[in-house]
């Protein structure tokens, strides 16, 4: 899957740009705060109808205006053409269509234009709580598994559910249990489904990220990855049992405290070089290679998956890098396919292949080297 070119109105420092894109790698230079990185969100939000700054997308819309626009043409396969349009605005919200039919349920649309971001911004994905690593491992399932995106919706209105129960209770200091259990039933039932997704997909992307990182260092590091989940078990068969008998352990602590206590949504992703954890000690640059590793590992997770080349985008590429990882990532990099990398600064050498297109950014206008 390549993207042939983007049309941007009123998108962030974006007044009206137009841009063709290579089918290899496209840089994308310039100073701090012109509008590289708006670029790539734009992208980004093309494919997946989210954005990886802000999840309030009207934050987007450029200043005094009512709305944001974004045309995007796809090249699917030879000669197959999708084209693409996004449009957000204060009143509306946010509306897509494709090949100019609505697109009436996002989580139809996620995954039909796989995307992979590495950015400064994600930076908490290795540094930061929890969470960040569960929207990681999210986004990516969701771009591969229809399965797991319909069960991740079901199970975030249980929990929405479950927890407005759970506060009126706290509130008026008495829970009808009849009310929970219903929700813990379907807790137990679909949020099995959502560790064993997991569970399978975090030891896919550990092995092909281990390997990754190895080709991307000189000095024999061992990254680990692996899933925590909120809860002990030993086979996938043990889930609901294990949920089950938590869930009753805890029944005491989740009413007076008013929040859900056991399920998926507390799980973790653990970081490792050399058997020591990276979020505590780990330099600027492991944390830097390791974010590069992971978003080509999902890279190539996806590309065995879905049998298409997801779109790279890897945001302020060359900083924090000593010259040894920056030469093998570049290496590896241009074995990929379509890649958009931003910089403040042009490497030439990194730039020469014909193939390739270089753009500068200037106060939010885009122009071809």
């Amino acid at each position: 899957m390549k993207l042939i070119s983007i049309e941007l109105s009123d998108f962030r420092n974006y007044d009206k740009q137009e841009i063709i894109f290579s089918p290899n790698k496209n840089f994308i230079i310039g100073k701090n705060a012109q509008g590289k990185t708006n670029l790539l969100e734009s992208i980004y939000l093309l494919c997946l109808s989210k954005s990886f700054r802000t999840s309030k997308e009207k934050e987007a819309i450029a200043f005094s205006k009512e709305q944001f626009i974004i045309k995007g043409v796809f090249e699917l396969d030879i000669g197959i053409h999708q084209k693409v349009v996004l449009i957000c605005s204060k009143s509306n919200g946010k509306q897509i269509s494709v090949n100019r039919k609505s697109v009436s349920r996002m989580a139809d649309f996620i995954g039909s234009l796989p995307v992979v971001i590495s950015s400064p911004e994600e930076y908490e994905l290795t540094n930061g709580p929890p969470p960040h690593r569960r929207r990681l491992v999210d986004i990516l399932l969701s771009q591969i598994n229809k399965r797991y995106i319909h069960s991740l919706i079901e199970y975030q209105r249980i929990i929405k559910q479950k927890s407005a129960i759970l506060q009126k209770g706290k509130l008026h200091g008495k829970i009808n249990i009849k009310e929970i259990e219903p929700w813990n039933e379907r807790l137990i039932e679909v949020g099995a489904k959502i560790i064993e997704q997991r569970d399978i997909f975090s030891k896919e992307l550990s092995t092909i990220l281990t390997s990754v990182y190895s080709n991307l260092i000189i000095n024999g590091e061992k990254l680990e990855f692996y899933y925590q989940p909120d809860l002990e078990y030993e086979n996938i068969d043990d889930i609901k049992e294990k949920i089950a008998t938590k869930l009753n352990q805890l029944l005491k602590k989740e009413q007076q405290r008013g929040i859900c206590l056991v399920g998926p949504h507390r799980d973790d992703y653990i970081f490792k070089i050399n058997g020591k954890n990276l979020k505590k000690f780990g330099s600027r640059g492991q944390h830097k290679t390791v974010l590069i590793s992971l978003a080509i590992a999902e890279y190539q997770l996806i590309k065995n998956i879905l049998n298409t080349e997801p779109i790279l985008l890897i945001d302020d590429l060359y900083s924090e890098l000593d010259s040894d990882r920056e030469q093998k990532i570049t290496q590896t990099i241009d074995q990929l396919g379509q890649v958009f990398i931003t910089s403040t600064v042009a490497n030439q050498q990194n730039m020469s292949d014909n193939k390739n297109i270089c753009f500068t950014v200037n106060n939010g206008i885009v122009q071809k080297n």
